[in-house]
């Protein structure tokens, strides 16, 4: 199989040499950690677009010959927890005992093996999961944050927008959106209603309530979630958007209507923005080069991986368009994704999900400096979190739904 930026790559490995490091290393184990963080009664996150029972994670740990652990994640679990130990089982005999040189050579190298079954969707996102677990392993082994690993930073800070805005009512949209900026964020996202003239109605309710100054998405959840909206629609509420001012429209389409991406984006003024679901770099290719979008949206733990995150942003860099990362996952994707973020001098958004998650706050290894809207830049060596058995412990794996979409 083809290797992507290799020239970044040997870099990244000069890089770290620089920085009294290396970066070659070689995977004696590798296990799935799947858990669940379940929402007490009556505290559950109710949306349109049904109801999140549990929080889940479907993580990936990695041994170094050293010893050194690396955990990874595989974003799509959040939906579909339990696939993901067979796909680690199955992914196993091309990662054990492999000598790499560089962490970010490890999702092309799992997918040249197996890419009769691995070619996007919640397979290549473990596949992904196994690199950010290396690059984390690495890090931590050498004492480095994991942008280092992936080739330094040229930021000390990045913006981010609060995501979440789930309510089912207009209040508690324009609630929610109101404690976000009391918070020190300058941009909110919300998500749409089910149907168009809902959301139109939406829209004229809360943004004139906003403070001023302050900026807005609107999230259409693939236009909307299950049964995407006719494209007529679909373009009313994105200009309703665009008159409002927005910051951008984000999927307004269902994932794979690369035609209806590109008729809303000629049709509506405000920025649009996507696929975050998608899982190959191909699929975000065929739709920048339909013009389907202003921004695009790659989540490391989605895609394959931080070096396919990379080639995202590059190939958004070369056609003047935006990327900002989907970010909805545990601490790990928060973590993975944000130093993905300053290792790219493409990225310059990121965001940041404020809903309640007492799983993603127990992995985060240190605390997240924001302030003035804007994330500063990670310290600790790796990607920054950790899993313990108490703390597997505390949050089993329980099938009680969780990101079902209704």
């Amino acid at each position: 199989m083809k290797q992507y930026r290799t020239a970044e790559i040997q870099l990244a490995i000069e890089h770290v040499r620089a920085l009294g490091g290396k970066s070659d290393f070689k995977v004696v184990n590798i296990r799935p950690i799947v858990l669940s963080s379940v929402y007490p009664p009556g505290k559950e996150l109710v949306w349109v677009g049904g109801t999140i029972k549990s929080w889940d994670a479907g993580l990936v740990e990695v041994t170094l010959e050293d010893g050194t652990t690396g955990i990874g994640e595989a974003g799509a679990a959040i939906m579909a927890a339990a696939a993901v130990p067979g796909l680690v089982e199955s992914f196993a005999p091309y990662i054990l005992s492999q000598e790499f040189s560089h962490p970010l050579y490890v999702g092309d190298h799992l997918r040249a093996f197996t890419a009769f079954w691995s070619r996007g969707g919640i397979a290549n996102g473990v596949a992904g999961a196994i690199e950010i677990a290396c690059i984390d392993a690495v890090g931590k082994r050498e004492g480095l944050p994991a942008f280092e690993v992936m080739g330094g930073s040229n930021k000390s800070a990045i913006e981010a927008y609060a995501s979440g805005g789930l309510g089912t009512d207009f209040d508690q949209v324009l609630q929610w959106a109101n404690k976000q900026y009391e918070n020190g964020f300058d941009t909110v996202k919300f998500r749409a209603m089910r149907d168009p003239e809902t959301t139109l109605e939406l829209l004229d309710y809360v943004i004139p309530k906003l403070p001023s100054g302050k900026q807005f998405i609107l999230d259409a959840v693939q236009g909307c979630a299950s049964n995407p909206w006719e494209l007529a629609d679909t373009i009313k509420v994105g200009q309703s958007v665009s008159r409002y001012g927005g910051r951008w429209y984000e999927e307004p389409c269902f994932g794979d209507d690369v035609e209806g991406y590109a008729a809303v984006e000629k049709a509506v003024s405000a920025p649009t923005s996507g696929v975050e679901s998608h899982g190959t770099f191909q699929e975000f290719q065929v739709l920048i080069d339909a013009q389907g979008v202003n921004i695009a949206q790659p989540d490391s733990t989605f895609i394959g991986g931080t070096n396919a995150f990379f080639r995202v942003a590059d190939y958004a860099k070369s056609h003047g368009i935006a990327c900002v990362p989907h970010v909805w996952g545990s601490a790990v994707t928060f973590m993975a994704n944000l130093h993905a973020s300053f290792a790219h001098d493409h990225v310059k958004l990121f965001e940041y999900c404020t809903l309640p998650n007492d799983l993603r706050d127990a992995l985060f290894a240190e605390s997240i400096s924001f302030h003035d809207s804007k994330i500063s830049r990670p310290v600790l060596p790796g990607i920054g979190v950790k899993v313990d058995a108490a703390m597997e412990a505390k949050f089993p794996y329980q099938n009680v739904g969780g990101h079902v979409i209704r």
